[in-house]
């Protein structure tokens, strides 16, 4: 009889909130080690890495004249943001997409769908209850991680509070007392010594 292949259990690990044990303190270092003095550094270009998690943040409000970015924002049910007018053509029900023809239609006896960029721009930021602004990305710091792992787990758990993240590697060349607890761990001069309970 054939049995299932389980996907083993990941190990503890400080990275997934596991507590401080002699084993989770020996894997903690070595995948600092990896990162930090190993063969990891080559993914970053520095040993003196810190592991950011960025949230992607969409700031709105900008003047068009400055900023050719731009979204149409729905003035209601939670200002959903659509970042082109084929995006917000497509979400559209039957009857905006009909409204949205007529208006082309009258404008240039064509579909929406067939007038240039701009003058669908032009037609989306005449709509009532529906804004058109610039828009600028910029990534928001949520935390910081001594090892890539950790950061990976951390998003793998938060994702569906923050959304879009990634994980950015800072150089914390000049963070002397970080760098030197980091080299300290490396080194085993700071070395875990509790009792496993």
């Amino acid at each position: 009889m054939p049995t299932e292949n389980k996907p083993a259990e990941p190990l503890p690990s400080l990275a997934t909130g596991h507590p401080l044990t002699p084993d989770t303190w020996a894997d903690f270092v070595q995948r600092l080690r990896h990162d930090c003095v190993g063969s990891g550094v080559r993914d970053h270009c520095t040993s003196a890495a810190i592991f950011t998690v960025q949230a992607r943040r969409i700031d709105t409000g900008y003047d068009l004249d400055f900023n050719p970015d731009q979204a149409c924002i729905v003035d209601h049910d939670g200002g959903d943001i659509c970042f082109s007018p084929s995006e917000f053509y497509e979400n559209a029900c039957e009857c905006q997409q009909a409204s949205l023809n007529a208006s082309a239609q009258e404008q240039s006896e064509c579909d929406f769908a067939d007038l240039n960029v701009g003058d669908q721009w032009e037609i989306l930021a005449g709509l009532d209850d529906y804004t058109v602004t610039g828009w600028q990305e910029r990534w928001e710091i949520i935390n910081s991680h001594f090892t890539k792992d950790a950061a990976e787990a951390f998003i793998r758990r938060k994702k569906h509070d923050y959304g879009r993240m990634r994980v950015y590697v800072e150089s914390q060349y000049y963070a002397w007392e970080f760098e030197a607890i980091k080299a300290a761990i490396l080194d085993g001069t700071l070395t875990y010594s509790g009792t496993d309970n």
